[in-house]
């Protein structure tokens, strides 16, 4: 199982033209080794998501993921802007790729962790932790 989450987040980072099957791909300067019984997919990348740090799937398949803002400023400059995100990814059309990214929750400070859990997503941006939960059914919390 450990495998397969490494090959998916290997696909959310890299940017794979197609899907690859068991050998060795490279992604970027990165050379990986599929085994067999394993695939690698790109089910999301730019467009959709520009910095991922985390992910978590809900009931429905949809994937909510962590998004980094790409800024270097300092933690106390951060901590008063709170410039990350979380997105929610959706596929339209059931290929197995998504299509669609909806901005569920921002001004969240550097968020290390998610995970979907009974209807919300529990993001860890310490120094907090935040329950966000979509009540209304728009996709956003």
């Amino acid at each position: 199982m450990n495998g397969r989450w490494i090959l998916l987040c290997a696909g959310l980072l890299g940017t794979l033209a197609a899907e690859s099957t068991a050998g060795e791909v490279t992604i970027g300067s990165r050379v990986f080794q599929i085994p067999d019984g394993f695939e690698l997919d790109l089910i999301a990348g730019p467009g959709l998501v520009d910095r991922p740090i985390a992910m978590s799937f809900d009931e429905q398949g949809n994937l909510y993921v962590t998004d980094s803002a790409g800024m270097s400023d300092r933690a106390t400059e951060q901590v008063k802007t709170k410039p990350h995100r979380l997105r929610r990814l959706t596929d339209l059309d059931g290929d197995g790729r998504f299509d669609q990214s909806t901005l569920f929750a921002e001004h969240l400070m550097f968020p290390e962790g998610c995970l979907w859990y009974e209807g919300s997503v529990y993001v860890a941006a310490p120094p907090e932790i935040w329950k966000l939960t979509d009540t209304d059914g728009d996709g956003v919390s």
